[in-house]
């Protein structure tokens, strides 16, 4: 058996559709013995690059793609890697990646892939140690100690997602094949252009919720921290109160060193991330406030959205996706791709210390509903 690590990194995804200008690869057997060194395959993304990509994920001179050959020029070459049945495909937060190749297949009208690929972010998240971060960087960083280099060229990307499962493989004393069975709720298979993955929520599942105040029975779930911690923001909740007028107060700090960024831009994020990180919260609106954006809470008023998680379980990123089909010119970005503009990361932000609210618990002012 071989196995396919690879990344993509897109132009844009205006209108809700991907446009790839590099698929990064490297290819291993079960030893984690590299069959294929790592490769990028740069491709004209016939359409233009959004203003953060050109700005802090171009990992090449733009000029350089507009002589290149466009997708379907080498999707006969990833048709047989992908689509090799002595190969499994591994990637990290993959079913981005899965959808972006399924984009431009559907851009282009051409057939959709057919194979099976596995979730080093989930198998990841799924480990006793190191398994607080949620993207690469940060995952390789908790296994190996160090930052890893030339972050957003696509064959970097497979060749650290790589590095992770072997790390993890280490851990377990066992090899690829090994790692893999030990987490068959990590992978998932895409046909028809339809995309399955196990750890994706049934449709029309729904979480129970369990009322407060009542005693929990003998055999029922133990509720998860993110369920009862000090750290949850739920509409109506006092940690809501108090965002609110945070909100409503934070000003950009005086001294401000780098250029104002996200200056114009009226931006949210994903309740996927908001609800569950209030201190980090607090501090990724005032690093917005100080790079020169707006923070809101309304998605209807957001011109960017950074997601977080399960999108299809994000009620702002199905809002989004409804005023992008409108016509409206909006950007969808992962959460990572604001915490590079703020040169900070989810592991920095889940360090910082609880921050002083004392001035805003002093004024007790009436209960206001986090809009969505």
């Amino acid at each position: 058996m071989k196995y396919l690590f690879f990344d993509i990194e897109c132009a844009n995804c205006y209108n809700n559709c991907a446009k790839i200008f590099s698929l990064g690869y490297l290819i291993t057997d079960e030893k984690f013995n590299i069959l294929h060194e790592k490769e990028d395959v740069l491709i004209n993304p016939r359409d233009r690059f959004d203003w953060y990509v050109a700005k802090k994920m171009m990992a090449y001179p733009r000029n350089i793609f507009a002589d290149l050959p466009p997708f379907p020029d080498f999707y006969d070459r990833f048709k047989e890697m992908f689509e090799d049945p002595e190969t499994l495909v591994i990637g990290y937060a993959v079913t981005n990646d899965v959808h972006f190749l399924h984009d431009d297949c559907k851009r282009y009208k051409l057939p959709p892939l057919t194979y099976q690929f596995y979730d080093v972010q989930q198998l990841y998240a799924r480990q006793p140690v190191n398994n607080t971060a949620k993207n690469l960087e940060d995952s390789v960083l908790s296994w190996y100690g160090e930052e890893p280099e030339n972050m957003h060229r696509s064959d970097e990307d497979a060749y650290n997602t790589m590095r992770i499962l072997k790390a993890i493989a280490a851990f377990h004393n066992t090899d690829l094949p090994g790692v893999l069975e030990m987490f068959p709720d990590c992978g998932g298979e895409t046909h028809d252009g339809i995309i399955n993955y196990a750890w994706k929520k049934p449709e029309g599942e729904t979480k129970k919720k369990r009322r407060r105040g009542k005693s929990k029975k003998k055999g029922a779930e133990e509720a998860t921290p993110e369920e009862h911690g000090e750290n949850r923001m739920e509409q109506g909740s006092h940690n809501a109160e108090l965002f609110i007028k945070f909100l409503e107060n934070v000003k950009p700090r005086t001294k401000i060193r780098k250029p104002p960024l996200l200056s114009g831009h009226t931006v949210t994020v994903s309740l996927n991330y908001q609800r569950y990180h209030f201190n980090e919260m607090l501090y990724l609106v005032q690093m917005i406030v100080d790079a020169g954006g707006h923070y809101t809470l309304c998605t209807k008023d957001a011109d960017t959205l950074y997601t977080y998680g399960d999108e299809e379980q994000d009620v702002r990123y199905n809002i989004f996706a409804e005023r992008i089909a409108a016509g409206e010119d909006l950007d969808v970005l992962p959460l990572k791709a604001l915490f590079d503009i703020l040169e900070t990361s989810e592991v920095k932000l889940s360090h910082k210390p609880k921050k002083d609210l004392s001035a805003l618990e002093e004024h007790d002012e009436e209960s206001e509903e986090v809009p969505v």
